[in-house]
């Protein structure tokens, strides 16, 4: 009795350890996904937000990039039995990279694009926009502006599909006051206030990038070293030897087999 409990003991414990395994693996699965999606999601905008002027020089899109590679090969490593190992590895190394991509693309385009866009002129509507009357805004057609201020006025050279804003242009040193006064290749200055929501939003996806990818590269990690020890921790079952269990004589053999004795020994003395 004590030995078959011991072996139905024995076979739900392996049981048990499988159903835990495949729940972490599934786990482990969705939060890939999330992050592939996060991945996408960033190059996207970031290539649109790129695009979209070409007075700035947005690199959301970059961190976007590895973080997609990354996310596929972990989802390759989790899904599959052959090279899980290697696969799972470079997962790691990519989002690793991807990591710290993702905080130079919050350095840069947080900090130093972002803040550095003065949006005040633009919701006074202070800022003109030049077109040279054609449908076409990537047209090589140049102008020259009067900009003028309270104290002086100045002449500036703008491109044809350019918001300018004479606001934050300093006449007198003929640059910019540590602001953007101009951007080209929009369609009008509207276009330069979605511009600066896009930025802020592809900034705070990257700071959420950054915390999802150290999150997802420690658990792609804990599942590395999960199939490394798989192996060794947990045997097949099926291969070990069954444990057999010693015969155990009851009252009624040995009482038998007390009474048989005698009569041989008395058959053998007639």
């Amino acid at each position: 009795m004590t030995a078959r409990i011991q072996g139905a003991v024995g076979k739900l414990v392996p049981k048990n350890q499988a159903t835990e395994t495949m729940s972490r693996i599934r786990r482990a699965v969705w939060l890939v996904l999330a992050m592939l999606g996060l991945s996408l999601l960033l190059v996207v905008l970031g290539v649109y937000t790129t695009t979209r002027t070409k007075s700035l020089d947005v690199t959301g899109y970059t961190s976007g990039v590895i973080l997609t590679l990354g996310s596929f090969l972990g989802l390759l490593g989790l899904c599959l039995k052959e090279n899980c190992k290697q696969l799972l590895t470079a997962a790691i190394l990519f989002l690793s990279l991807g990591i710290v991509a993702s905080f130079l693309c919050v350095m840069i385009d947080g900090v130093c694009v972002a803040l550095n866009m003065d949006v005040r002129p633009l919701r006074a509507e202070r800022c003109q926009h030049y077109s040279s009357g054609s449908s076409y805004i990537y047209e090589n057609l140049y102008t020259s502006v009067s900009c003028w201020s309270l104290t002086e006025s100045c002449n500036i050279t703008v491109r044809s599909g350019t918001c300018y804003c004479c606001d934050l242009y300093d006449c007198a040193n003929g640059d910019y006051l540590s602001n953007y006064y101009e951007f080209v290749g929009v369609r009008s200055c509207g276009d330069v206030f979605t511009l600066y929501v896009l930025i802020w939003v592809l900034t705070g996806l990257n700071l959420a990038a950054f915390f999802a990818g150290i999150l997802t590269t420690a658990v792609l990690g804990s599942m590395k070293d999960l199939r490394d020890s798989s192996p060794a921790t947990e045997p097949s079952y099926s291969t070990l030897p069954s444990p057999t269990a010693p015969l155990l004589m009851d009252a009624n053999t040995h009482n038998t087999v007390h009474h048989l004795h005698p009569v041989s020994v008395q058959t053998t003395q007639t």
